[in-house]
């Protein structure tokens, strides 16, 4: 398996891709992403103010004497409010250090386990909403590197389409032309539960029965799917890897558009 990319320590970060001979060192960045105000606020709103109310709560049954149903009360009211505290301030901590920064090379995705950096080049696969009849991902779940790493995007990123559109615009004519050549080279590739070779495109789990595809389509954020059995499915857009390469590559195999569906 080809080396980790290395992870980067500044804005300036030198990446080192498995396919390069020497290491690049990304320029200045062009935009940065992060969870939005509104999240950041309302996360750390609710842990000070739980917090206080646990506090509370252990003060006030602490002046209350020795009665035990007091106490039975105060240790419930203790925990419920202590915890909803402890999980709001730890999503705030998240998001904090949350943060998307795009380079010209690449970008760079800061998350609480650390930081990753992609070249643009090495993005294989991107795990994206999509809204029929605007056929740009509303926003990125997940991105693939060639290396077989995955990484989840920080949640509710302010300019979310933004921040897709641009990553769409540097991948999206790249990785067609991977898949297409992988197909040529008789390889199977998987996006999601669907399986596209050379016989065509299959639905099923990787160790399970498979079905022919006959028809797809867009339907709102979902996939939709129409087996040669004349059953449908219904995938949600997020969980089927380079969903817009799939569609792209459909007519290839004669999978065409289910009738009366969004143009």
């Amino acid at each position: 398996m080809p080396p980790r990319l290395e992870t980067p320590n500044d804005t300036r970060a030198r990446a080192i891709s498995p396919y390069r001979a020497a290491p690049l060192r990304f320029g200045p960045p062009l935009a940065t992403y992060r969870p939005s105000k509104l999240r950041r606020a309302s996360s750390l709103f609710v842990g000070a103010s739980t917090g206080l109310a646990a506090l509370a709560s252990l003060l006030s049954s602490l002046a209350g004497g020795s009665d035990p149903g007091l106490w039975v009360v105060a240790f419930l009211t203790v925990g419920m409010f202590g915890t909803v505290a402890a999980v709001s301030l730890r999503i705030f901590l998240r998001d904090t250090r949350a943060r998307v920064t795009v380079h010209e090379e690449g970008l760079v995705v800061t998350t609480h386990t650390g930081r990753r950096t992609f070249l643009w080049e090495d993005v294989t696969g991107v795990w994206a909403r999509f809204y029929e009849p605007v056929r740009s991902p509303e926003f990125i779940v997940r991105l693939g590197s060639r290396d077989g790493v995955v990484i989840r995007l920080p949640a509710e990123i302010e300019n979310a389409r933004d921040l897709a559109t641009r990553v769409q615009n540097e991948t999206a004519v790249r990785v067609l032309a991977d898949t297409l050549a992988a197909l040529d080279e008789g390889e199977r590739l998987w996006f999601g539960p669907l399986r596209v070779d050379a016989s065509g495109i299959h639905y099923g789990n990787r160790n399970a029965r498979e079905y022919d595809v006959d028809a797809m389509q867009l339907s709102f954020r979902w996939l939709e799917v129409r087996l040669t059995s004349g059953k449908r499915i219904l995938l949600p857009t997020e969980d089927v890897q380079n969903v817009g390469t799939l569609l792209a590559v459909a007519a290839r195999f004669g999978v065409g558009r289910l009738a009366g569906g969004p143009a």
